[in-house]
């Protein structure tokens, strides 16, 4: 049996925390789909150039289609009490805090000034380290 998570760790997925209606869900992504605007990022990417569907071809993620993107991208979330967090050393890879009710986008990923990509001028983008957002029972769980 192949180890998915193992396996998207191999492949460079970065693993990162999105808080919506005051929920927070984990997620274990490409770099791309951390970037809340696609458009703003890669202005000549467009979806009709390319075979695969990016994100539902969601290329900027406004207030109008947060549930979509978080419909895009179900199958990237990982629920941490189902696995074995430290086997994975996934806080090694925590980088990513995004939080959709208060319009806070956080990077600790230093590649991309990924921070600067954010949907429209009402967002703050923060370079720091995500665990600094997390409350601390999911702290302890990283």
């Amino acid at each position: 049996m192949i180890d998915k998570i193992q396996e998207n760790i191999e492949n460079s997925y970065l693993f990162g925390c999105m808080k919506y209606k005051n929920d927070l869900s984990f997620y274990l992504m490409p770099i791309a789909f951390w970037i809340l605007n696609y458009s703003k990022y890669d202005p000549t990417y467009n979806p009709k150039d390319w075979d695969d569907i990016y994100r539902d071809n969601l290329l900027n993620v406004s207030d109008e289609n947060i549930e979509l993107y978080l419909r895009s991208i179900e199958l990237d979330k990982i629920d941490l009490d189902s696995v074995d967090v430290k086997k994975y050393d996934l806080a090694n890879i925590f980088l990513f805090f995004i939080d959709f009710d208060s319009k806070i986008f956080i990077s600790y990923f230093d590649d991309i000034d990924i921070e600067e990509y954010l949907p429209d001028e009402s967002w703050v983008g923060k370079f720091d380290n995500p665990l600094n957002y997390l409350p601390e029972a999911l702290i302890c769980k990283l």
